[in-house]
C-alpha cells in the first residue's frame, strides 16, 4: 500500500507531501480543485503514459515518488529481487518527466526501465475505470478468479502439471511424426553415438585432467629448484638436523632448557613434515614422456567432441542419449508411435481425473461466490441485481474443460448477460464495487482507488456506497474522490482539495483534515453553508459512521 505520496510541478500542485495510513480515505474538494490530479500522479507513478502537458507551466521537470510497504505482495518482492534489488517491505518508486519529453524511472534512487515499474506496482493498486478491462470485465480472468474464491486446495496445480505432461507428450508424438530419415540418416547418428561410446567419457574428468596438467606445468616448470631443494636435504641436512635434535634432547634436565628443546625438537619435524609434503607433490607429478602424452591427448579428444556434440561432457552424453532415441524411433517406428499413443492415453486419464474433480468443485462451488456477491450488490442497493456464474464444457487446456463467465442481471425479468455487456454509469460503478469486495483480496490488491464513482446517485445509495468502501478498506488501502457527504463520512481518513491563487497562477493543494474540519466539510458538501444545523447534521452523519 502506498505509505507517502511526493508530487512536485504536476498540473497545478507546486509541491506536495502525504502521508497514507491503512484503511478507507477520502478526497473532497469544489469540483475543478484538482481532486483526479492525485489520481492521474497515482496512474503515472505505476506506469501510465504521461506527456509534457503534466508538467507545470514554466518548469522544466515533474516528480511523482511513492513509498510503498511491499511487504504483503510476493509478486512484487520477487521481481525486485530478480531485479537485484535488497527486498526491503518499503519501496521507493519514482517517475520523473521532463519538458524535453523525457521519463526517468526509478526505485529506490536506482533508473530502471519503465516496465520493471510496472511489473513491481502491476497487483498492488487497482485504480477504478482503468484495470477493469484487465481484470472483472476481462473473460478469460473469470476461471481464475473462481478457483481463487473456492481455494481448491492445490487441484488446480494438478490439473496444469497433468496437463504439460500430457502436451508435452503429444507434442514430442509430432515432432516424431514429422522426422523422415533414410538409411544414411541412421548410419550417420550410429557412427555419431559410436563416437561418443568409444571415448568412454566420466563426467567431470575433463576438469581434472586439466587441473592435473595445470599441477603438472607449474611443478615442471620449477623440477631443477625441488629436485636441488631434495637433494640439498637428503644429503646435507637431514641427517645433520637429526643429529644435532638427539643431541639437544639429551641435555640435563637441571640446565632448564625444556622449553628449548620443546621448540628445537618440534622445529625438527616440522621441517622433516614439510620435505615429506614437497616430496609426495614431486613423486606425484613425476610422470613419463608417455603419461604427457597420452594426457594430452585425452584433452583434445574431449575438446574436439566438445566441439561437435556440447560444451561439456554432460552435454555430450546426453546428446548421445537423444541420438539414442532417435535411432530407436527410426529403427522401430511402429513401436515407438504405439508405446506414445499408450503414454498421452495414460497422460490424458490422468489429466481427465484431476479436470474432472475441479469442475465438480466449481459446479458445486459457484453457488456461493453467487449467493456472496448477491449480498454485496443488495446492500448496495441493487435489489434487482442477479449475478450468476455460468459453467460450460470447453476443449481441454491447462485449467480443466470448463469455461467460466460471470453474468449479470441488473433488472427484474431480464435474462443475465455477459458482465462486460451490461450495466453503466451508476450502475456499473456500483456493480464494480461490490464484486471488489470479494475478488480484491484474492488478487493481492494492496490500494484501490475510486474516482467519482458516486455521480449520479445520492440519498440510501450514496451511503451504502460509503459503508462498503469503509467495509472494503479492511481489507485493503481505499482511497476515493467523492463529491458526497454519506460517502466522505465513512471514511477513516479525509483529505481536502483546494484550489487557491497565487502569482497570477491557479494552484492545488490537499491537507489532512481533523474530526472538526471534517464535520464542517461534511456539512458544506451536503447544504452548500455552515449554518448550526449543518454541522449538526454532519456531526450526526459522521458519528453515526464512527461508532
Amino acid at each position: 500500500m502506498i505509505r507517502h505520496l511526493y508530487i512536485k510541478n504536476f498540473v497545478l500542485i507546486d509541491e506536495l507531501n502525504l502521508d497514507f495510513s491503512e484503511g478507507f480515505s477520502a478526497f473532497t474538494g469544489e469540483t475543478g480543485a484538482g481532486k483526479s490530479i492525485l489520481i492521474d500522479a497515482i496512474s503515472i507513478l505505476c506506469g501510465a503514459k504521461a506527456g509534457t502537458s503534466l508538467i507545470s507551466q514554466g518548469c522544466d521537470k515533474a516528480i511523482v515518488e511513492g513509498m510503498f510497504d511491499l511487504s504483503s505482495n510476493a509478486h512484487a518482492l520477487a521481481v525486485l529481487s530478480d531485479a537485484g534489488f535488497d527486498t526491503d517491505d518499503f519501496v521507493i518508486c519514482t517517475r520523473e518527466l521532463t519538458s524535453s519529453g523525457k521519463s526517468i524511472c526509478r526505485i529506490n534512487h536506482r533508473i530502471v526501465t519503465l516496465s520493471l515499474l510496472k511489473e513491481v506496482l502491476e497487483n498492488e493498486i487497482d485504480i477504478h475505470g482503468q484495470r477493469d478491462n484487465a481484470y472483472l470485465l476481462n473473460t478469460n480472468r473469470h476461471i481464475s478468479l473462481l478457483d481463487e474464491y473456492l481455494e481448491d486446495g492445490g487441484l488446480k496445480e494438478k490439473v496444469r502439471q497433468s496437463w504439460k505432461t500430457y502436451h508435452d507428450l503429444v507434442i514430442e508424438k509430432e515432432q516424431a511424426l514429422k522426422e523422415s530419415y533414410d538409411e544414411n540418416d541412421l548410419e550417420f547418428f550410429r557412427h555419431q553415438v559410436d563416437e561418443i561410446e568409444s571415448a568412454q567419457l566420466r563426467l567431470h574428468e575433463d576438469e581434472e585432467l586439466e587441473e592435473k596438467e595445470k599441477q603438472y606445468k607449474a611443478v615442471r616448470s620449477s623440477f631443477d629448484r625441488l629436485n636441488a631443494i631434495l637433494e640439498t636435504y637428503d644429503n646435507e641436512l637431514s641427517a645433520v638436523l637429526y643429529e644435532l635434535n638427539r643431541s639437544v634432547q639429551t641435555l640435563s634436565e637441571d640446565l632448564n632448557l625444556e622449553e628449548a628443546k620443546q621448540t628445537f625438537n618440534d622445529s625438527y619435524y616440522a621441517i622433516s613434515d614439510a620435505a615429506d609434503s614437497i616430496r609426495s607433490a614431486f613423486e606425484a607429478m613425476d610422470l613419463s614422456e608417455e603419461d604427457i602424452n597420452e594426457m594430452e591427448s585425452r584433452l583434445y579428444l574431449i575438446q574436439r567432441l566438445k566441439h561437435k556434440y556440447g560444451r561439456s561432457i554432460e552435454a555430450i552424453l546426453e546428446r548421445r542419449d537423444e541420438l539414442n532415441e532417435q535411432i530407436e524411433r527410426i529403427s522401430h517406428r511402429n513401436e515407438y508411435l504405439q508405446a506414445m499413443d499408450k503414454k498421452i492415453n495414460a497422460a490424458f486419464e490422468v489429466y481427465r481425473k484431476y479436470a474432472s474433480q475441479i469442475s465438480d468443485v466449481r459446479r458445486k462451488g459457484s453457488s456461493r461466490l453467487d449467493e456472496a456477491i448477491a449480498s454485496h450488490l443488495k446492500d448496495l442497493i441493487l435489489p434487482n441485481a442477479r449475478f450468476c456464474t455460468q459453467i460450460t464444457d470447453c476443449e481441454p487446456n491447462e485449467n480443466g474443460m470448463d469455461k467460466v463467465e460471470f453474468l449479470i442481471s441488473m433488472n427484474l425479468g431480464e435474462a443475465p448477460r455477459p458482465l462486460a455487456k451490461t450495466a453503466s454509469g451508476g450502475e456499473l460503478s456500483r456493480l464494480m464495487l461490490g464484486l471488489k469486495v470479494i475478488f480484491t483480496r484474492l488478487q493481492g490488491i494492496q490500494t484501490v482507488i475510486f474516482d467519482e464513482i458516486d455521480t449520479g446517485v445520492s440519498g440510501p445509495v450514496a451511503g451504502a456506497i460509503g459503508l462498503k468502501m469503509k467495509s472494503l478498506g479492511s481489507e485493503c488501502q481505499v482511497f476515493s474522490v467523492t463529491h458526497l457527504a454519506p460517502v466522505a463520512a465513512c471514511a477513516d481518513t479525509n483529505y481536502l482539495v483546494r484550489k487557491y491563487e497565487s502569482d497570477g497562477r491557479t494552484h492545488t493543494a490537499v491537507v489532512r483534515l481533523e474530526e472538526a474540519e471534517v464535520i464542517d466539510q461534511l456539512a458544506l458538501i451536503a447544504s452548500g453553508s455552515l449554518s448550526d444545523a449543518s454541522r449538526a447534521a454532519a456531526a450526526e452523519l459522521y458519528r453515526r459512521n464512527h461508532n
